[in-house]
């Protein structure tokens, strides 16, 4: 849990005010913020590592398994890291927004560590793409 800790922390201090505040809401204290990373944190090591015991091939039905098993391995490890019950935690981490800042920053982390490009300009990509992916989503497939 201290790796969690500590990349939390790094990841932060990369980040300008202003991006934080775009990306996460004037109301989002530091507290709400360092939640949003470690759970970001949390989502992409737990994703990588249910893909390495799993195989590659998924259908609809394997796909959703997979994630509800990752999310409630997240929220598991999530109550045991903020001294929380496991029920508070998945009501933090189930909240719409929360759920979404979570797991739009687990994305741009992945980006990050892909790319090396620097994380607050790819976070800002983030936040101004929202409209667009908000659109594609509502429009369907094809």
């Amino acid at each position: 849990m201290a790796d969690t800790d500590g990349a939390a922390a790094a990841y932060l201090g990369q980040l300008r005010e202003d991006t934080m505040r775009r990306a996460w809401g004037e109301e989002a204290s530091a507290e709400d913020r360092r939640r949003i990373v470690s759970a970001a944190v949390m989502f992409g090591r737990q994703f990588d590592e249910s893909l390495e015991d799993r195989p590659g091939d998924f259908d609809e039905a394997g796909a959703r398994r997979l994630l509800m098993d990752l999310m409630n391995r997240v929220v598991r490890e999530f109550a045991a890291r903020e001294s929380m019950e496991t029920n508070e935690a998945a009501e933090f981490l189930g909240e719409v927004g929360t759920r979404d800042r979570v797991l739009e920053f687990s994305e741009v982390l992945d980006e990050h560590s892909g790319s090396g490009r620097p994380l607050d300009e790819l976070l800002r990509e983030a936040v101004d793409g929202r409209r667009d992916r908000a659109f594609r989503a509502r429009r369907g497939p094809g």
